[in-house]
Parts: structure tokens; sequence; C-alpha cells
């Protein structure tokens, strides 16, 4: 009776080779400053389609106190260089800096396996760029950052459209792109149309739920911030009564006019916080509206010429939706008026074949 014999297994089918894509070289090694470096890099990654973070760091405290130990253990002078015995200032901050791609490392699966995950950030790509410091004068002891090691050879695409999918490009606004996205959504701008100002005035390419997200983060840090301001109120309302209760007099400061009607406003704001403000005279606006004015050109002549052109631009935003608004209630009014006057004359048509008293004092009727 033969055996039967199993069918050998068959071979795996060979994996097909990954695609590599190399970066763009580096054009620039050696730096004064981190900020140099960083501003750079920042730079060269945007340019290159490439994203990086930082993985580790050594910072100037830890690496003197490593030096320190390995003097004070019984090691032979002539074992250690003389440039790397030095100390090196704390104000350099770091001594040492890693930065990989983003899609470096493994991904660890946290699910339970009933839907499997498509899109995943690592493919284990090896690109990273080490720098340290390097002593540049040894009689002022200065010291330079250096680009030891770059390797910017990708396993993935690096291309403008797979840069721009990336959640760090998209959200990247300025300081002052996101003032204006916050004096936007204090207006009552759509977010559609705060997704098409982000676009026409930076790099990012948000979605609508990216800047829904942002307007809802916003939200959030003002909510708390009106919460933190009531309590400081609350606290320095307490203090002064307990002062004023021990000195049995006023010890409020003295406010200047323009002062007061800002005080009083931005009081009537925190007591409506949570509902939709009260209508104010047009005096008092008109007053408050001047008060600010003189606050903010006061505090404008003292800032740096780039703090001074952030301001400008959010301000020239605020100008911006406040004018559109009164055009918009200018074009209503314009057309209430015209439904108005269409009625009038139709009344007026339909009342031609009575007889109507004129008065004397009329021009119309003098002119008949």
């Amino acid at each position: 009776m033969a055996m039967s014999t199993s069918p050998p297994p068959a071979a795996s089918a060979p994996q097909p080779p990954m695609e590599m894509h190399e970066g763009a070289p580096l054009d620039r090694r050696v730096f004064d400053t981190w900020d140099e470096f960083h501003a750079y890099m920042e730079t060269y990654a945007r340019r290159s389609f490439q994203l990086f973070r930082k993985r580790t760091s050594t910072s100037v405290k830890l690496r003197n106190r490593r030096v320190a130990e390995r003097f004070s253990s019984k090691m032979p002078a002539d074992s250690v260089r003389a440039d790397s015995a030095r100390f090196i200032p704390e104000s350099y901050r770091n001594y040492s800096l890693t930065l990989v791609c983003t899609h470096s490392g493994a991904f660890v699966s946290r699910g339970t396996g009933q839907r499997s995950r498509q899109d995943v950030r690592a493919t284990h790509c090896n690109v990273q760029v080490n720098a340290c410091l390097k002593l540049a004068d040894p009689v002022t002891n200065r010291y330079q950052v250096n680009v030891t090691r770059a390797l910017l050879t990708h396993n993935h695409r690096v291309d403008k459209e797979t840069f721009l999918r990336y959640s760090n490009t998209r959200l990247n606004l300025p300081d002052e792109l996101l003032s204006c996205v916050e004096l936007m959504r204090k207006t009552g701008v759509r977010p559609k149309d705060i997704r098409t100002y982000i676009m026409e005035h930076s790099n990012c390419a948000p979605t609508l739920k990216d800047v829904q997200n942002i307007l809802h983060r916003l939200r959030h840090q003002e909510e708390a911030a009106v919460a933190a301001a009531r309590n400081t109120d609350q606290q320095q309302t307490e203090a002064v009564a307990v002062c004023n209760t021990n000195r049995n007099e006023s010890v409020a400061p003295k406010l200047t006019a323009d002062e007061q009607v800002l005080h009083d406003y931005r009081f009537t704001l925190s007591a409506s916080a949570d509902e939709a403000p009260n209508p104010v005279d047009p005096t008092t606006q008109f007053k408050v509206a001047r008060a600010m004015g003189k606050a903010v050109a006061s505090l404008l002549a003292e800032v740096s010429a780039t703090d001074f052109s952030r301001a400008f631009r959010v301000l020239e935003v605020a100008t911006s939706i406040a004018r559109e608004r009164r055009e918009e209630k200018q074009a209503q009014t314009k057309d209430t008026n015209a439904e108005d006057e269409t009625t009038t004359i139709g009344a007026s048509a339909g009342s031609s074949g009575t007889d109507v008293a004129l008065s004397a004092d009329d021009p119309w009727s003098r002119a008949l």
C-alpha cells in the first residue's frame, strides 16, 4: 500500500522591492544658534515636502554632568579630548538633537482586529538628521550647531500632494493668521469663508472639518479665559472689600474717562457671556469705540515692527468685516425702502379716482 505524500509547501511569493524616494540634500550644515537651525529645517522641510519631528535630544546640563562624572572617576587625563573636556554654557540649552521622518518607527495596533486600519503613519522610514554643538572658538568658548549626519532616503512618496495631506501641514497656521480666524469666529463668519481666507493668505490647505475643529478649540479657549477672568475679578473684589474693611477707606484705583467706559462695557459683556449681548445706544457704542481706538493706538506705538505688522493685519480684517456688515445693512435698508415705496405707489394708484384735499402749505399744491 503506497503511502500518500503531502505536496511540498508552496514557496511564498517574493515581496516586491520597496520603492525609495530621495529627499533634497541639505545645502547648509553649520549654524550659529539652535533657533537658526530650526528655522532653516522648517524652511527646508516645506521646500522639499518633508516632515520631521524631534525624536531625542540631550541638554547641555546633562552633557556637562556626564563630563564632570568622567573626570571625577579615575580616568587617565590623556583619554579625554581637550575640546570634549570643556563645559558648554547652558545658554545653548541643547547639546545634541535628532530629527526623524514623520513616518519613522513601527505601528503598534491597539485594536481588537475587527476593523483593519487602512492608513498608517509609521512605515519604518529611516530618514533622520543628527546635529550637535561643536567648539568654534576656543578663546571665547563659542559653539556652533553642526549637522553630523543626514540620511534622506525615504521609503514613501515625497511630493507636494502627500505633504499637503499631513495634518501638521494643513493646520500650521501663523499666530497672526490664527488671530484673524478668531476675529472671524467672533463676528459670525461662516467656516466655509474662513477656510477660503486661510488658503488665500497661507500655504495651509485645511479641510472644512479642520476649520470646524479650530473654531471649536478657540471657542473652548475663550470660555476658559472668561471663566478665569471671572474668578480673578471675584478674588480681586473680595480682596478690595477686605482691604476697605480693614482700612475703612476706598482703595479702588482711579480710572480715566476712557478707561471707565471700557471697564463698564467689559463688565456688561462678561455678565452676558453665555447669551447674546444686550444692544447699547449709539452714543455709548461710539464712546466705547473711541476709547478702544485710543487704547490700541497707545499700545501699538510701543511694540516692535513685527508685532505691529501682525496687529495691523488683524485690525485690517476687523475693519473689513465691519465695513461688509455695514454695507449689508445698508443694502437691506435700501431694499426695505424700495418695497415700501412700491406699496405706497400702488395704494395711490388705486385711490386715484377719489377726490383728494390738498393743503395750501404743500409745495406741490402751490405748483398746481
